[in-house]
């Protein structure tokens, strides 16, 4: 009997055949598993070199940052020790009252400001003005004396002083800021009638009779005063403009 081809185990064979494989060869796989991990670590390495030149940058820069401030620093106490000096040399300076002579307005300790501007400009000191001086005097330890004094005649002015009160050019002189009952008498007679020069003035203290002032020194010269009272800022409870 002859026998029938199975077709089914045919059919079945042929499509086995037919079916695509997925299969992938070991070789190929470890390749491209190492293609991937040479990728990262190369990726990795950039990374890490772009962060660790970042860092450097960043180093430098506040490397750079620091010396910046440093520097900043120094011009900055620099410039303000010039501007002090600046400023205490040409402009304004501090100064402490010693003695009574100008007792009501000022007393002895008071702090003050004066201010170098003023005695350099031919109009720049008014009558009435309380300024301190340097002069030819000394003091018991033969140092140069500074005096603190009030101007009451101005340069080309003729001062008279006589039964107890002070003439500008024949004029009695108005003094509020005297001690009620105070009155100026003469200490040297040539320096009780003065004609001052252009470029002089006449400095009396407000304690007329403890004073030793232009009626003892004569008049001073604009050059020889050092600058004019501006403020009064110690004590506290006297703080403001004498």
């Amino acid at each position: 009997m002859d026998s029938v081809p199975d077709k089914a185990a045919e059919s079945s064979e042929v499509k086995s055949k037919d079916r695509p494989t997925n299969r992938v060869r070991p070789s190929a796989l470890s390749s491209r598993h190492e293609s991937i991990e040479a990728f990262f670590a190369e990726y990795t390495a950039e990374a890490e070199e772009q962060r660790e030149r970042e860092e450097r940058q960043k180093k430098k820069r506040e490397k750079r940052s620091m010396k910046r401030r440093v520097f900043d620093f120094v011009i900055t106490v620099v410039i303000g020790v010039v501007l002090a000096l600046l400023l205490t040399q040409f402009v304004i300076q501090r100064n402490t009252v010693i003695g009574s002579s100008m007792v009501p307005t000022l007393s002895d300790q008071d702090e003050v400001f004066v201010e170098k501007i003023s005695r350099l400009f031919e109009n720049g000191l008014k009558r009435g003005n309380i300024v301190t001086a340097d002069t030819d005097e000394t003091t018991a330890n033969g140092e140069g004396m500074i005096i603190i004094k009030r101007v009451v005649g101005l340069p080309g002015e003729r001062v008279t002083i006589k039964n107890g009160d002070v003439y500008i050019n024949g004029v009695l002189l108005d003094e509020p800021y005297l001690a009620e009952g105070v009155r100026t008498a003469p200490h040297h007679e040539k320096y009780a009638d003065v004609t001052l020069l252009k470029n002089e003035y006449y400095l009396l203290g407000d304690n007329r009779t403890n004073s030793r002032d232009s009626r003892d020194i004569g008049p001073v010269t604009r050059d020889e005063i050092a600058g004019r009272l501006i403020l009064r800022f110690y004590p506290l409870s006297k703080f403001g403009v004498p």
